[in-house]
């Protein structure tokens, strides 16, 4: 996709293949049984590029439906900053109606460490008809396709347990099963077993807490999750783990 970004000049010329990598970007995430390399590689330039380019040629955006794609593979990015670098490029007219509306939920809610109600909103997205996203049906059938897919997912829980590694040296088990939208136990001790990432980031599940690997940030002041303090109190750590993408 490279060779496509045409700095410092943008043509509307290479909309169309923008469009067609941001598809083949979401849609190789639901043919996908995890984050890995079997996904489309993610290009945040391409990205920003098309989303621009909409800008001015506003005709070309059509009623949004790219646009949700690009917000949802940004969204997938946390804790990095990349899908409030793009929604600011983004029309009011757009971010005003579905599926736009509920993926600025969800990146509100990541960002303030609500992990626990962020899935509940996030698989909103299944549930709004084609007609109420106001969006073509072939852009929303694959966004939808996209979020109940085990990569999709499996990248968030990633993100979401990098965070909470590095505020967290121990934590209750019922607070990470929240945060990671997993059942039980037993389903976290399988996750751990069957991805190298949480291991390098688990370092032990018991029947009541978790214990994450111990890291300069999480070791600090000897911190251990107690009750009543609530994730939005480290929501200030995500900046220092984000990559934020500069202009």
């Amino acid at each position: 996709i490279t060779p496509l970004l045409p700095p410092p000049a943008y043509t509307p010329a290479i909309v169309p293949q923008l469009e067609s990598y941001v598809r083949s970007s979401v849609t190789s995430l639901s043919s996908s049984t995890s984050s890995s390399s079997e996904s489309t590689p993610y290009h945040f330039d391409a990205n920003r590029t098309l989303v621009k380019l909409y800008q001015f040629f506003p005709h070309l955006a059509g009623d949004g439906g790219v646009v949700s794609l690009v917000l949802f593979l940004a969204l997938l990015e946390f804790p990095s900053m990349d899908y409030v670098a793009l929604t600011c490029l983004v029309g009011e007219k757009v971010r005003g109606r579905e599926p736009c509306l509920t993926l600025a939920r969800c990146a509100e809610l990541l960002e303030s460490c609500q992990f626990s109600e962020f899935w509940p909103t996030f698989r909103q997205l299944l549930l709004l008809s084609t007609d109420k996203a106001g969006s073509p049906s072939s852009e929303y059938d694959i966004l939808k396709q996209a979020v109940s897919s085990p990569a999709a997912v499996l990248k968030l829980r990633k993100s979401i347990a990098s965070i909470l590694a590095l505020s967290y040296r121990t934590a209750p088990l019922k607070i990470v099963l929240g945060a990671l939208d997993l059942d039980n136990v037993d389903a976290l001790k399988n996750l751990v077993q069957s991805e190298d990432y949480f291991k390098g980031v688990i370092e032990s599940v018991d029947s009541s807490s978790v214990l994450f690997v111990a890291s300069g940030d999480n070791t600090k002041r000897s911190r251990v999750f107690k009750e009543g303090v609530h994730f939005d109190a480290i929501a200030s750590l995500i900046s220092s783990s984000a990559a934020v993408h500069v202009e």
